[in-house]
């Protein structure tokens, strides 16, 4: 098997999902590893949006999951299991999450995007698709690990149309 170099425009499609600035962006692959050892730190007001889009009650979901910075605080951690997100799910043999919060999720989850650049990127592809990325932002791997990575990527975009 020979290696195979793509640059990330080639690689989607002819920008299909590039942003229109040209970043080394991917749309998320949901390998979830962005969600491993991160503290989350988070709001009243968006500790108490989970709450209620979970159907919790306030107190519930404080002794479940969060843990408050100290006393009076207004702002809360996230808990963590077993060094993750306690509301990551993981799918499919692991290599795909579920957000259980996803839409109302806390603000600094949804202002993280993916990039070619990012470590934790880097390391879910290199983990779950056995692929790496240049320091030129381009995907290298086989061409069989690259199409089946770039399908599972168009299934992820069909299954987010549909829904």
């Amino acid at each position: 098997m020979h290696m195979v170099e793509m640059t990330a425009e080639r690689q989607l499609q002819g920008g299909e999902w590039l942003h229109g600035h040209g970043d080394p962006f991917i749309p998320c692959f949901r390998c979830g590893l962005c969600c491993i050892g991160h503290r989350i730190r988070l709001s009243l007001v968006e500790a108490r949006r989970i709450a209620d889009g979970l159907g919790i009650a306030w107190r519930e979901f404080e002794d479940r999951y969060v843990e408050p910075l100290g006393p009076g605080a207004d702002s809360f951690f996230l808990r963590q299991d077993r060094g993750k997100c306690v509301f990551l799910e993981h799918e499919l043999g692991g290599y795909k999450t579920t957000c259980l919060v996803h839409p109302f999720k806390p603000s600094s989850c949804r202002e993280w995007t993916p990039s070619l650049f990012r470590r934790e990127c880097q390391a879910g592809l290199a983990k779950y698709w056995g692929l790496t990325v240049a320091p030129s932002g381009q995907v290298q791997g086989s061409e069989e690990k690259l199409r089946d990575f770039y399908c599972f990527l168009r299934s992820l975009v069909s299954e987010q149309g549909s829904a």
